[in-house]
């Protein structure tokens, strides 16, 4: 019998970012579970499990939003503690990239779901369970431009996450 829900999360892919990625993960060789290069991205917002009719809803909600481009500078790690994800995300958030967040925000809440518990914080997640992120290094900044934004559908495997991506929105230039 098919999931009548789907565990469900707005996020720029960092397909771009694969190699520079990588070579960070080896550079700061921390125990854990590294962030296998095909699921790094940029989470806009997490939804949570969301049936067919609260989907539909979401992807006309984001069909509203002016999905402008940005560039961004990656040139912070940071660890979440209590999570034990390790990331790497920017100094400076870019104002088209705040705006979006709100406005997704506010559009979220309009529909009903439940309002972000943690805040809007971009970040690449690069490894999990990890502890080891007493001293982490200063890096070079690596340059982040996304182009669609993307909903994702995630399902638990033995493995770990699993993403597929269900729906996407180009980003406009300026």
């Amino acid at each position: 019998m098919p999931k009548s829900t789907q565990r469900l999360f707005l996020a720029f892919p960092a397909d771009q970012l694969r190699r520079p990625l990588l070579k960070l993960q080896d550079r700061l060789a921390l125990p854990g579970r590294r962030i296998p290069p095909e699921q790094f991205h940029l989470t806009l917002r997490f939804l949570g499990e969301l049936g067919a009719a609260q989907q539909a809803q979401v992807e006309q909600m984001v069909d509203r939003l002016p999905l402008v481009a940005f560039s961004l500078e990656l040139d912070k790690l940071g660890c979440f503690g209590r999570a034990k994800v390790l990331w790497l995300g920017p100094t400076q958030i870019p104002e088209p990239l705040i705006t979006l967040a709100g406005q997704a925000e506010l559009g979220i809440q309009e529909l009903g779901l439940d309002a972000s518990r943690t805040g809007f914080h971009p970040h690449i997640s690069l490894f999990r369970h990890t502890s080891s992120a007493s001293r982490l290094p200063a890096l070079p900044p690596i340059h982040y431009q996304p182009d669609r934004l993307v909903l994702y559908a995630s399902q638990t495997t033995r493995e770990g996450p699993s993403y597929e991506s269900v729906h996407s929105w180009k980003l406009a230039t300026r």
